[in-house]
């Protein structure tokens, strides 16, 4: 949208960047300054209506075509908890690049194969998936941990 010339899509940007920076080093807002937040991107939102309005309904047809900042502007407003949950709540990331890594080889082997055989095989793949991203989260050796799970060594993921 910015590349495209959106003013308001370069204001969002600014503002969660800040947002993003302030939230790296000091705690989530509370109270009204957490409102004061949640009205400033209320009001980026606001002036977003006014610079990319619905389109017109043509007489006859469907709906009205949506454009490509209807649909973002749409999202930011059903998703506003969603995109805001990094200032306001402790804990929660400024992106989901962690998540999506986790998911990948899931997807990759689906995507390679097809499908999975059987449900039990897709549990298993799970499963294994998970212990390695855990080991790999916390520094911990795979092949070492995976040859002491199948040696039936006592292992734990446990943090701590």
């Amino acid at each position: 949208m910015i590349e495209r010339g959106s003013q308001w899509a370069k204001e969002m940007q600014t503002f969660l960047l800040d947002r993003y920076a302030y939230a790296s080093h000091a705690p989530p807002l509370h109270g009204q300054a957490a409102e004061e937040k949640r009205q400033n991107y209320r009001d980026i939102r606001a002036k977003a209506e006014v610079e990319a309005p619905p389109p017109e309904p043509k007489p006859g047809k469907g709906r009205p075509k949506r454009t490509l900042g209807r649909n973002v502007l749409r999202r930011l407003k059903e998703h506003e908890d969603a995109v805001l949950a990094f200032a306001l709540v402790e804990g929660v990331p400024f992106t989901n690049h962690q998540a999506e890594r986790d998911v990948r080889p899931a997807n990759v082997k689906q995507n390679v194969s097809g499908c999975f055989r059987t449900q039990q095989g897709a549990n298993v793949y799970a499963r294994l998936q998970a212990v390695i991203s855990t080991c790999r989260k916390q520094e911990k050796n795979v092949y070492a941990f995976l040859r002491a799970l199948f040696a039936h060594q006592p292992v734990s993921l446990l943090a701590g």
